[in-house]
């Protein structure tokens, strides 16, 4: 009986340890800057990193709502910069609900390294965190725009990352992506642009388009519509819409929106060369025909289907000859998968692959397939 008691004691105690304990860390909201999304900068003259963070302050009433401040802060590192913050604000700077990181096209072009560093290290970074790259002048200027859909910039920013997939001209890179691109052999890392556009008066951010790395060392961009090129050779590619121009006898333009992509990369060694075949094949529906010309019959789907092929296959090719001429810089991962599927000839090429990649032969096939219920409906004709 006294062991049972003993025991029971025990368990008791126990339970008490587990429900009553309490977070070690624990900080109220109101001692702390709720940092929704950050910007560095830096001035070359002082050599020293600028720190553009956008803060979320929730507001108390009947509704939930938030305003947002941006405040900026120097420093010798970028860690240095943080803590000058407190003297800024007071308050310490809480990264758990930061969900942008906007580097500028310098710092990019110098190496994301350091930069990256910081946040990898903190453990109040998530490393899901959105990475993008400013096509402004200053990283800045992006949490400095103003619109009406979100309370904040990192708000707008972060919605356009998770609805890339209807887009697909810009690949949505978190801070684990990028930093497991920039690790592995034979892949190149790209980062989403952004740059700032006017709409009804507001000067909002807009994603499109990719900054190209080679290492840590932004080497240039790719525009949007190279960018779905790049997604679709990746397979990648899961929507998005191709603009098929001058179809049959009427020039007539034709929207193909993607239903859904496969791309089979192979690499191919003749010769003592390495031939890299690809092979796509694209189900789209059409959502619009700009022009009367009947492309829903048979023989009009079939003059559609060739000059889509041939546009979609011509996109990919400039894309290629874009990474290999002028970045020398494989985002496509061709050297990955040649690692994966030879790895004898892998370990031969790779101390070569930058030169190898530039004169790689390419093969391209593309297959589209034309589904979807509007093939039912015939163009728009107007009487005479």
């Amino acid at each position: 009986m006294k062991n049972i008691k003993i025991i029971i004691l025990i368990f008791t105690i126990l339970l008490y340890v587990i429900v009553l304990t309490g977070c070690w860390n624990y900080r109220e909201i109101n001692d702390m800057n709720i940092i929704h999304g950050a910007a560095v900068d830096k001035y070359r003259e002082k050599d020293k990193y600028i720190l553009t963070t956008e803060i979320i302050k929730p507001m108390a009433g009947q509704e939930f709502k938030m305003e947002a401040d941006v405040i900026s802060e120097e420093g010798d590192s970028l860690f240095d910069a943080v803590r000058n913050m407190i003297i800024h604000s007071g308050k310490r700077g809480y990264w758990s609900h930061a969900k942008v990181f906007i580097i500028s096209s310098d710092i990019a072009k110098e190496g994301v390294v350091p930069v990256l560093d910081f946040i990898t290290r903190d453990a109040e970074v998530r490393s899901d965190i959105w990475l993008l790259v400013s096509k402004e002048k200053t990283a800045k200027e992006i949490l400095e725009g103003k619109t009406k859909l979100h309370s904040t910039i990192s708000a707008h920013l972060e919605d356009k990352m998770k609805n890339e997939k209807s887009i697909s001209k810009f690949k949505e890179i978190e801070l684990y992506q990028f930093l497991d691109d920039l690790s592995n052999e034979g892949i190149s890392p790209v980062i989403p642009a952004v740059h700032m556009v006017k709409k009804k008066g507001d000067v909002v951010p807009e994603i499109c388009g990719s900054a190209v790395f080679k290492k840590d060392k932004m080497v240039g961009c790719i525009d949007g519509m190279q960018t779905r090129s790049m997604l679709l050779i990746k397979d990648e590619l899961k929507g998005g819409v191709f603009v098929i121009e001058d179809v049959g006898e009427k020039n007539t333009d034709v929207s193909l929106e993607v239903f859904s992509s496969k791309t089979k990369v192979k690499p191919v060694l003749k010769d003592g060369n390495i031939i890299i075949k690809i092979d796509s094949k694209i189900d789209v529906g059409i959502g619009e025909i700009m022009g009367e010309e009947d492309l829903i019959s048979e023989k009009g789907r079939e003059k559609l289907k060739k000059q889509a092929q041939r546009v979609i296959k011509n996109q990919m090719e400039d894309v290629i000859k874009k990474a290999q001429n002028e970045y020398e810089s494989d985002i496509f991962g061709f050297g990955a998968i040649i690692h994966r599927k030879m790895p004898d000839t892998w370990k031969e090429v790779k101390n070569n692959w930058d030169y190898i990649f530039k004169n790689l032969d390419i093969q391209i096939n593309v297959q589209v397939n034309i589904k979807g219920s509007a093939l039912t409906s015939k163009p728009i004709k107007v009487g005479d």
